[in-house]
């Protein structure tokens, strides 16, 4: 077990999933292990809990109980974290290879107070689809009109959550895309690592397209955005949210 407070802190969530084992083995198998891992299940009823058990040893918090949905979960690995950053590895998801943790280090062992964001690997049941999802050097609010950066990717300077707070529970998908807008809106420094830092699984809640995904979007981007630059957009996705308002 990690003693002295370590500079990553890698938070696993999950709840009934089918593809947990993927998750730990691409934690577990990273060539530098110099992270806590912290793994919250959501009180789990489908053997995701017997399959945990062989990881437990490698946990250095592991909690199994009844929450409030995904960021819920978060939030309370949050509170569980002692790392100088988070990432949010969450069940079904995967850390891109092996080497993944020591590309990141140099990064996070700088005195920056900001978000670490790399590539996305999206991956789907067709391996024809799959393809790298990359992301502007640059980023500013108008890139989440209609995108956002992966947050499977993406290191977090834990003072970011004690100064602006933890993830918003209202929303239940999009409440890590306002977290960039929040922090955008406060001036936070985001950089990019221009290489794949996780494999996203492209059926999730957050990918899959449904009405409550764009009635959340819509709200959040009401709060954050004029209601003249979303009515005026070109994009077809905000015309489609925003057009009868």
């Amino acid at each position: 077990m990690i003693m002295t407070a370590p500079i990553l802190s890698i938070i696993t969530i999950c709840r009934n999933e089918p593809f947990i084992t993927d998750t730990c083995d691409s934690i577990i198998g990273q060539t530098n292990q110099n992270f806590e891992w912290i793994i919250i299940d959501g009180a789990s009823t489908d053997g995701t809990l017997e399959k945990l058990a062989q990881y437990k040893h490698r946990a250095n918090v592991f909690i199994s109980e009844a929450d409030n949905g995904i960021f819920s979960a978060q939030n309370k690995g949050a509170r569980h974290a002692r790392g100088k950053y988070l990432l949010f590895m969450n069940g079904g998801d995967t850390i891109y290879d092996k080497n993944t943790i020591d590309k990141v280090m140099p990064y996070l062992e700088t005195d920056a107070e900001c978000v670490f964001y790399g590539d996305t690997y999206c991956r789907f049941n067709a391996p024809e689809k799959c393809f790298v999802k990359t992301y502007p050097d640059i980023l500013d609010k108008d890139f989440f009109l209609g995108a956002t950066i992966g947050h499977q990717s993406a290191f977090i300077h834990r003072n970011l959550i004690e100064k602006y707070g933890p993830y918003r529970e209202d929303f239940k998908i999009v409440s890590d895309k306002e977290k960039w807008l929040k922090y955008l809106d406060a001036g936070v420094m985001f950089r990019h690592m221009a290489f794949p830092c996780a494999r996203f699984r492209m059926d999730g809640v957050s990918s899959t397209p449904s009405e409550r995904l764009k009635a959340e979007d819509k709200r959040l981007l009401a709060e954050y955005f004029s209601i003249s630059t979303l009515q005026n957009s070109d994009l077809p996705y905000l015309q489609e949210l925003f057009q009868n308002d």
